[in-house]
């Protein structure tokens, strides 16, 4: 089952993530993404540090994401991709698309968010 938990810092909102992105939890993904858009919000940060599975119905759930972001002007990046989850990642090119890095300092970094 996943979990998640939204944490705000400064404009951006960090979505904590647990579990498996999988038919089960496909629609608390959903939730946990659409949830993280607030109107203060310019950035949103996906913490992938604990998902140990994400389905191809997580990933097209993150494309859509990801597109309705850019037509909003808001910031995406990723964090914490466990190595099987990043090949994934990258044979379906989203790493072409969406900012993946190794840190939740390095996505702040990225969207312009600075530690309060």
């Amino acid at each position: 089952m996943l979990e998640y938990r939204t944490r705000k810092l400064g404009s951006c909102n960090i979505v904590d993530l647990k579990g498996e992105i999988d038919g089960l939890g496909l629609e608390r993904f959903k939730k946990a993404l659409t949830e993280a858009v607030t109107e203060q919000c310019e950035a949103i940060v996906l913490n992938f540090t604990d998902v140990v599975f994400i389905s191809s119905s997580g990933l097209g759930a993150l494309v859509a994401y990801y597109k309705q972001l850019q037509s909003d002007n808001l910031q995406l990046a990723v964090f914490g991709l466990r190595d099987v989850i990043r090949q994934v990642f990258e044979i379906v090119r989203l790493n072409k698309v969406i900012a993946i890095v190794d840190s939740e300092e390095d996505a702040l970094a990225l969207v312009g968010a600075a530690k309060e």
